[in-house]
Formats: C-alpha cells, structure tokens, sequence
C-alpha cells in the first residue's frame, strides 16, 4: 500500500527525530571539516592573499565602480547591505548571500547555476558571474586580465602564486581560494561542540533544542554544515524589483523547481542585515515567525515539509539566541587589503 505524501513527510521526521535523540550527546556530528579543496586549485598563501585583493579590487569591474566586496560586505556577515544587489543598471533582484562559509557549497547562486567558487566568479569561460555579467560588474574578463598584467605589482603576485600572468582560470583560481579560507571555525557553536561548554548562553543551548527537535529546523539545515545544498521553496514573499523569481526552474526548467531556491547556510546569520533571497525579512525573529507559520500555504509549489510549528515566545527568543551562536567575528572584521 502506498503511504500519501504527508503520511511519508511525517515518518521521515519521526525517524529523524529519533535519530536525532540517539544522537543527543553526540555534538561531534557539528564539528565543521577541513574545507573541501580542489585538486586543480591547491591552496598557497600567495595566492589566497592575492585572490584577497582581487575580492576587495573596484578595477575588476566597469567604471572601477563596484568589487566583490562590495556586495559580500564582511563587517555585516559577508552578505548584502541592501535588501538586493546593486550592478551597473542598478537595483537586480537578489539579495548578495554571505561569502562565509561557501567553501562548503556544492553549488553556487540562489539557483545553483554555478558549480564551483571558480566558475561564479564569471571569469571562467562560458560561466556568467558577476565579474563578466552586464548587470553586475560589467567588464569582459580579458580586458580585467590585461589590466591586472598592465600592474607591475599584480604581475609580480600573479608569477609567484601561480608561475604566470594573469589569465581567466588563474584570476578565477586566486578568488575562489580566498573563499575558501571564510569559514566560521570559531563561532561560539563550534567552540561549543569541540567541548568548550561555556561557549553558549543558556538560552543558546535551549535553541539548539529547538533547532534539532520542535522547530524541524534539522529537516534543511542539516548537520554538519547549517545546509543540505539542496533547493526549497518556502513561501517567501517577492519583493523588490522582480514580479516573480522562478529561482531554480531557471536552470532545470522542471515544474517542480519552480520557486524553489537554494538552502543558505545559517554561519554568520546572526551578523546580515537582511535574509531569503529577495532580501525579505530584515531580522532573524521574521524568518523565524515565517517558519513557525508554516511559511505561506497560498505560495505556489511551496514544500510540503513546512507546517506551523506553535512555538512559544520564549521558544522564538531562544531560537534567535542559537542562530546568533553562529556568528565567527573573526569574519566579521575582514578588512580590504594594500592594493597594487
């Protein structure tokens, strides 16, 4: 006999709670691993300080007008100041996700349209991204390359990081390995499960609880990266200047991805300014009443898995206080490098 969908939602949740439960005690399971690097793009101290400067350089954009930094703004947790991303035609219709952390990604963008922190960058060939997108930074990626090889101080990092000039592969290459060093090592979560009881607050602790059991938050954001990767549409109001943002169904053009938008880890939320992405909600306690609502049940295709969750105030509160738990500082203060 076959189980209606809603009957299987449950079962899967009953299992994992249990799951969950048996593992109570086992915080290692949340222990963030080395960061996953490419075999064709070993890490170096030249080139991740290079590819710092190139993340904070406006002379990778048309105009000298805008950096990477410029939207993945580090002091507000290496996302967006703006509800959403601000190119060169002006307001687009996507809040900028955090930087941090997206060493773990297994793709790319709210739509996961990119498959690598090298192929998001847009430099590479055949990937739009926001240094070669007419929206964005604006400027064709071999013009970006002869003005860095024009630099005499860029051209003397490029030969020591990589042994050549600057080309597209290397100036993607050089980016994508300063990402990879933004990883939220030393929020007070992870102190907390490498054994440092004292890192969390009480009220932390309480919304860890509710994190893992009552709040379903565990269904998406699973261990031990905040995030399963993968792509939901949680009923999230469109806002700013897009009528509609079909988010995922851009790249698949399946029915069923339609608003569907990729998992963002939690690291660093306690420090953005805004959230989903259109830039939504401006404070953790709306996401948090978003989904203790059970999101939108009027939003079309809108996940199943969401439901209203009846959790109290003070659940709310202590839920807000675990999510800020998240927050590593040390990113917070990343500051722009001397250029060339």
């Amino acid at each position: 006999m076959k189980l209606p969908y809603h009957h299987l939602v449950l079962l899967a949740m009953t299992m994992s709670f249990a799951t969950q439960a048996a593992r109570a005690d086992d915080l290692s399971i949340w222990k963030l691993p080395e960061a996953p690097i490419p075999a064709n793009n070993p890490q170096s101290q030249a080139k991740i300080a290079l590819g710092k400067q190139l993340a904070f350089d406006t002379r990778l954009s048309k105009n000298d007008a805008l950096s990477c930094a410029s939207c993945h703004v580090s002091s507000t947790g290496g996302g967006g100041l703006t509800p959403r991303a601000f190119g060169q035609v002006g307001e687009l219709g996507r809040w900028a996700p955090t930087w941090d952390n997206s060493a773990y990604s297994t793709s790319l963008f709210w739509d996961g349209r990119a498959a690598s922190l090298e192929q998001q960058t847009g430099a590479l060939p055949g990937h739009m991204g926001p240094i070669s997108s007419p929206a964005e930074m604006a400027v064709h990626v071999q013009e970006v390359v002869n003005r860095l090889n024009a630099i005499p101080g860029y051209r003397k990092e490029f030969q020591e990081a990589f042994g050549s000039p600057a080309t597209p592969e290397n100036l993607a290459q050089a980016i994508a390995a300063f990402e990879r060093t933004l990883v939220a090592t030393e929020s007070p979560f992870q102190k907390y499960v490498r054994g440092d009881v004292q890192a969390l607050s009480p009220a932390a602790k309480r919304g860890f609880a509710i994190f893992t059991g009552k709040g379903l938050c565990t269904i998406c954001h699973t261990a031990p990266l905040m995030t399963d990767n993968q792509f939901h549409n949680i009923g999230v109001p469109q806002v700013g200047p897009l009528h509609e943002d079909l988010g995922r169904y851009e790249v698949t053009h399946k029915d069923d991805d339609k608003g569907k938008f990729k998992t963002p880890t939690l690291y660093n939320s306690g420090a953005l300014v805004f959230y989903m992405h259109d830039g939504a909600f401006s404070t953790l306690r709306q996401v948090v009443d978003h989904y203790n609502a059970g999101g939108n049940s009027k939003a079309p295709n809108q996940d199943r898995l969401l439901m209203p969750l009846h959790l109290t105030e003070d659940e709310k509160s202590d839920l807000v206080a675990f999510l800020q738990s998240l927050t590593d500082e040390r990113l917070n203060q990343v500051s722009r490098p001397e250029l060339p």
